[in-house]
């Protein structure tokens, strides 16, 4: 039996697999801030739902003619500016709540230096990066697979913290040691769209889905430390071979399940809920503490989880409707994707 690759609109399923990734994320902080630790283990998929993100960037590149000012203009405006918007918006709002004015300089610093939001500015520069590397190749995959593994290789000795090598860049400014991990999952992705039809297969499904339990066993009995962003890394072979096996279970997974519309508009606005994921579970969790009508287990989780979708989807709503022109961006980055999806 084989699976139809694109049996579904591709919009559906890639907008349907980042709004659950989203949702993984604000799971992650949901816990964090309520409980005051991850009682899901981060190893067991917060890596896993961020590397999504970098994988289907590298996915949708795939097939597209080289524009490099469109792509560009593009990023600038999907990326860089609401980067700078909404990082802006969370640090006046902090040194309000918190009534301290003091450290605007630092605020300032961490903002133009990339590091307000690890995510966004690696896969900012992680695109740009990728995108350089395809103007310079001309898309053969043989030139673009040594430069993803050599970006693999200065991933971990520039970049991982865990264990530091004389090369490891401290400063890390736009985050680059990520970009760098990034350009190579977004290689991975580039690489699968290109070689799609062969994983379109029920028993390759399988065998991803038994090593990656296999996977999560050895990691939860080995204690394995593998933090994405930024890297703190034990064991980086297993920490590649868990993404790559995850989000190519996921993507399969994914392929064939029916359309859900509110989880799909969370996937096509993911960029706004990232930037919420840290402000409205802090702000929901501190409410509900305050009238201590839950304990801290799964359950109340779930239930301060539903509260923090529905908010961050509200505020969501209600920044698109403010910011008409992103709102607009994303409708023709989503008429695009079903323009190609109707195409193959």
């Amino acid at each position: 039996m084989e699976y139809i690759a694109n049996s579904l609109p591709r919009k559906a399923w890639i907008d349907l697999l980042r709004g659950f990734c989203m949702m993984a994320i604000l799971w992650f902080h949901t816990e964090v801030y309520f409980t005051g630790q991850s009682m899901t283990p981060y190893e067991l998929y917060v890596g896993d739902v961020l590397a999504v993100f970098f994988f289907l960037s590298g996915y949708l590149m795939y097939g597209k003619p080289l524009d490099i000012k469109r792509r560009c203009r593009s990023i600038f405006s999907r990326f860089l500016i609401p980067y700078f918007v909404f990082t802006t918006i969370i640090a006046v709002s902090k040194a309000i709540l918190k009534h301290d004015y003091t450290s605007w300089k630092d605020t300032v610093l961490s903002i133009v230096s990339g590091h307000a939001s690890w995510f966004i500015a690696a896969l900012i520069v992680s695109q740009l990066l990728f995108m350089l590397f395809l103007w310079i190749t001309k898309g053969k995959i043989i030139w673009l697979s040594i430069i993803a593994v050599c970006c693999l290789l200065l991933s971990y000795f520039m970049g991982n913290s865990y264990q530091p090598f004389p090369l490891y860049y401290e400063q890390n400014l736009w985050h680059l040691n990520e970009a760098l991990l990034a350009c190579f999952i977004l290689f991975t992705g580039y690489l699968y769209r290109k070689y799609e039809a062969l994983f379109n297969n029920i028993s390759i499904l399988l065998s991803l889905f038994i090593f990656f339990i296999l996977i999560k066993i050895y990691i939860i009995h080995t204690d394995a430390q593998l933090i994405m962003g930024p890297i703190i890394v034990s064991n980086y072979p297993l920490f590649i071979a868990d993404l790559l096996c995850a989000v190519l279970l996921m993507v399969g997974i994914f392929k064939q399940l029916p359309s859900v519309r509110l989880v799909e508009w969370t996937g096509s606005h993911s960029l706004v809920y990232y930037f919420l994921c840290g402000a409205v579970p802090f702000i929901v969790s501190r409410l509900f503490h305050k009238t201590a009508l839950l304990t801290q287990s799964y359950l109340s989780v779930l239930i301060v989880f539903c509260v923090v979708y529905i908010v961050s989807t509200l505020l969501a709503k209600v920044i698109y409707m403010l910011w008409p022109t992103l709102e607009t961006k994303v409708s023709e980055l989503s008429h695009k994707a079903e323009n190609a999806a109707s195409t193959e």
